[in-house]
C-alpha cells in the first residue's frame, strides 16, 4: 500500500510542494546567516575602526586643551582634561590589538601615564603627536579594512548568488523530474486509455473492428449515407464450410486461417472510408462509403480470387481443396431510406443465395428480388 502510495500522483505533488518550501527555507537560512555574518563586519568597521579614532580625537583635543591652558598659565587645573584623557585611553588600550600594535601602543601609554607624573608641556607635546600618529594609523587602517570588507563583501555576494542558484537548480531539477513522471505517467495512462479503447472495437484474434464496432457504424449508415449522397454498402463474407476446417486441421489451424483471410480482406478494403469487421465465428462484414457502382462488383469478384491465391490447404471442403468464400452484398441508395435492420437481412439474403449456387461466388442484392 505504502508502495503505491510513493508511486501516486499525489505523492509526487507533494514531493513538488516540499521541494519548493525547502528551496525557500535553504535559500532563507542561507541569506540570513550571510546577511548576520555582514552585519558582524560593519559592526567590527565601526567599533574596530571609527570608535577607536573618535576616541583618539578626544584624547587630542583634551591634550591641545591642557597644552593651551599651561602655556597661559602654569598653574592651571587639568583634572577634567586628565580625566577625560585617561578613560577614552583605557577605552581604546583595552581594546582589540593586533601583536605589532601593541608593542606600539604599550610605549604610549607609559608616556601618557609618565606625562601627567611629570606635569611638562613637553611630554603633552609628544603625547599629542603620538595621538595624532594613532588618529592617522587608525585611519589608514580603516581604509584598509574597508578595502578588505569590499572584497569580502563581493565574496559573499558571489557565494550567496551561486549557492541560491544551486539550491533552484538542484530545486528546479526534482521539479522537472518529477513533472516529467506526473506527465510519463499521464502519457502512459493516454496510452493506455487509447489501447483500451482500441481493445474495445478490435477483435483480439483478427485485430479487425469487433461486432460491437460494426454496430456502432453501421448504426449510423444510412445517415451518413444520405448527408453525403453518397452510395454505400454492406458486405457480408463467410468462409466456405469452415467447420469441416476446423474439424479436419484442428482449431489452432483454423485461427491461422482466420487470421490469414481476415489479413486479406483488410488489404483489399483498406482505402478511405471502407470498414472491416469480424461479425463472429468465420464471418466477416464489410461497410463502404461513397461507392462506385460499376468498380464495386469487380472487387467483389477480386476479393474471392484474393482468398483463393491465399492457397489454404482444404480437403473437406465439398467445392475446393482450398480455402474459400461466399459474399453477400447490398447497396444502399441515399434517401431511399432504406432501414439498417433491412438492409442487414438484404446483405444476409445475398450470402445466402451465394452458397445455395454453389459457393465461392458473390451476390448482390437486385432491387427485382424485393
Amino acid at each position: 500500500m505504502f508502495t503505491n502510495f510513493l508511486q501516486s500522483t499525489t505523492s509526487k505533488l507533494l514531493l513538488l510542494v516540499f521541494t519548493v518550501f525547502m528551496a525557500l527555507i535553504f535559500s532563507a537560512i542561507l541569506f540570513n546567516s550571510q546577511v548576520e555574518k555582514l552585519k558582524k563586519q560593519i559592526d567590527i568597521l565601526y567599533f574596530g575602526d571609527f570608535i577607536p579614532v573618535v576616541k583618539l580625537q578626544t584624547i587630542k583635543s583634551d591634550f591641545e586643551t591642557i597644552i593651551s591652558c599651561l602655556n597661559e598659565n602654569k598653574n592651571c587645573d587639568i583634572s577634567k582634561e586628565k580625566d577625560s584623557i585617561l578613560t577614552e585611553w583605557n577605552y581604546y588600550f583595552s581594546s582589540f590589538k593586533t601583536q605589532k600594535e601593541k608593542d606600539v601602543v604599550n610605549s604610549i601609554n607609559s608616556d601618557i601615564l609618565k606625562s601627567f607624573e611629570i606635569n611638562k608641556i613637553d611630554e603633552y607635546h609628544k603625547n599629542l603627536n603620538s595621538a595624532d600618529i594613532l588618529i592617522k594609523y587608525e585611519t589608514k587602517q580603516a581604509f584598509l579594512q574597508r578595502q578588505v570588507f569590499l572584497e569580502e563583501y563581493g565574496q559573499m555576494q558571489n557565494y550567496i548568488f551561486y549557492n541560491i542558484l544551486f539550491i533552484l537548480i538542484f530545486a528546479f531539477l526534482i521539479i522537472l523530474f518529477i513533472v516529467y513522471q506526473i506527465i510519463k505517467k499521464d502519457k502512459q495512462l493516454q496510452i493506455l486509455n487509447k489501447k483500451y479503447q482500441i481493445e474495445s472495437i478490435t477483435d483480439s484474434l483478427t485485430t479487425l473492428y469487433n461486432r460491437k464496432h460494426f454496430d456502432t457504424i453501421f448504426d449510423s449508415m444510412t445517415f451518413i449515407s444520405n448527408e453525403n449522397s453518397w452510395k454505400s454498402a454492406l458486405i457480408i463474407v463467410d468462409i466456405d464450410y469452415f467447420k469441416n476446417y476446423n474439424d479436419t486441421y484442428g482449431h489452432d489451424m483454423g485461427d491461422e486461417a482466420l487470421q490469414k483471410v481476415a489479413l486479406c480482406i483488410k488489404e483489399h478494403f483498406s482505402k478511405q472510408y471502407e470498414y472491416v469487421f469480424r461479425l463472429g465465428g468465420e464471418e466477416f462484414g464489410i461497410i463502404l462509403f461513397n461507392i462506385d457502382e460499376k468498380s464495386f462488383e469487380n472487387s467483389l469478384e477480386e476479393l474471392n480470387k484474393n482468398v483463393i491465391k491465399l492457397q489454404i490447404e482444404h480437403k473437406n471442403s465439398k467445392i475446393l481443396d482450398l480455402v474459400s468464400v461466399s459474399i453477400g452484398a447490398v447497396i444502399y441508395e441515399p434517401k431511399s431510406y432504406i432501414s439498417a435492420n433491412r438492409l442487414y437481412k438484404m446483405a444476409d439474403e445475398s450470402l445466402y443465395d451465394a452458397k445455395n449456387s454453389g459457393r465461392n461466388r458473390y451476390k448482390i442484392y437486385k432491387k427485382e428480388e424485393e
